[in-house]
């Protein structure tokens, strides 16, 4: 199944108002002994724009028996812009995978890896798009969804809300909203001082009573002793984890905090280098749970199965991958709207190539149709195209 080009459309997403209100700002963290900085809701109206032509590009990648799958490479106020970054993108990337089999996902996935260091890549997104491609691609021949070509090990998988930092009393708002929702599960992030902290995961526990799960993080917040006074308290409380209690950067604080408590520790979030670095982490017992952020499909499926060599599960990643492997529990849904500065733009693209899997009565259901599974709108697509590149 040779790849017989590498297709960038500029579309246009029409007229649109610009808008962002940032989620959050800085402060220091309350009742430390030690100047420490966190951060809290951010208050204020955030900033607006006239309305403004959108665009967006849209990468395609077609094999030589016609079948072609599409995703969003970036969205910009600027034609201009991404124009000429779709330009470099394809010089950079032709040579790369036309003519290359898009069954070799494994051979790709290994040029990429090393790729992202020799190109000077600031991120791995556009790599990650590829690799979910041309899984797709491969579902799309097999006929069958990628869960179940990667193995398949169920269909559904319980679903958390996950909360951001917000107030005492919104975050109790959020726990019942889960509760009444049918979630299974809560997560908080608060960061409220370690004395507050403590006194919040006892009302949430209050709230939504002992059949529900609930989970920890703090967004790397504590220090070891810290960690370890509020996981002693969340232990009493049968909470499942603490997430990202310190920076992730210091693994022998990290063991510390696991060595001393019985509650899972997880991490990796925001420690680039995954599958790979995760290795000393869980090697040294450092960590219970990794945080799924590796390279695509492909590198998710080597993180979990690195996890699962370990004893340890491994949380979140695409939604095939998390109901292919045994080895994560949860799914966790957000409990906000996008915050990034270009979400008027991606609720727009979202609405052309929209992911399928949803969360119903607790649980979170994977697609059952080949590849992906997602809805993707070609004739809006062909219609807005103002560019072929």
């Amino acid at each position: 199944m040779k790849i017989e080009e590498l297709r960038v459309d500029i579309i246009e997403l029409g007229v649109l108002k610009p808008e962002w209100r940032p989620l959050r700002r800085m402060q220091e963290y309350p009742d430390s002994h030690r100047t420490k900085f966190a951060h809290r809701p951010f208050e204020g109206a955030g900033v607006t724009g006239d309305p403004t032509p959108a665009y967006a590009a849209i990468l395609n990648i077609q094999t030589a028996d016609g079948i072609e799958t599409p995703g969003v490479l970036w969205s910009s106020w600027s034609k201009e812009q991404l124009e000429w970054d779709s330009r470099t993108f394809k010089v950079q990337w032709d040579p790369e995978l036309v003519g290359m089999n898009a069954l070799d996902r494994e051979y790709i996935w290994h040029k990429m890896w090393m790729a992202r260091r020799y190109f000077h890549m600031p991120t791995i997104s556009p790599l990650s798009l590829i690799d979910e491609l041309l899984w797709d691609l491969a579902g799309q021949k097999s006929g069958l969804p990628v869960h179940k070509m990667i193995g398949g090990f169920r269909d559904k998988v319980p679903a958390y809300l996950t909360e951001t930092a917000v107030s005492f009393e919104d975050t109790l708002a959020s726990a019942e909203r889960a509760k009444a929702q049918g979630f299974l599960g809560f997560k908080d992030h608060a960061i409220l001082g370690v004395a507050n902290n403590i006194k919040l995961a006892g009302e949430l526990r209050n709230i939504v009573g002992d059949d529900m799960v609930l989970m920890h993080d703090p967004v790397q917040q504590y220090t070891v002793d810290e960690a370890i006074k509020v996981g002693r308290e969340l232990e009493k409380l049968g909470f499942l984890w603490m997430e990202e209690p310190l920076q992730e950067s210091d693994i022998n604080g990290l063991k510390r905090i696991s060595d001393a408590l019985d509650i899972a520790i997880l991490a990796l979030e925001s420690v680039q280098g995954a599958p790979y670095l995760a290795v000393p982490y869980l090697s040294s017992g450092s960590i219970d749970i990794v945080r799924q952020t590796a390279l695509g499909i492909t590198g998710q499926i080597k993180l979990a199965n690195l996890a699962e060599m370990f004893g340890a599960n491994c949380h979140g990643g695409n939604p095939h991958v998390v109901a292919a492997i045994r080895n994560d529990d949860w799914w966790e849904h957000p409990a906000w709207q996008p915050t990034s500065p270009d979400r008027v733009l991606t609720t727009e693209t979202s609405k052309l190539i929209r992911n399928t899997h949803w969360v119903e009565n607790g649980y979170m259901h994977v697609p059952q149709t080949p590849g992906l599974g997602r809805e993707i709108k070609w004739d809006q697509i062909k219609d807005r195209t103002i560019l072929s590149i």
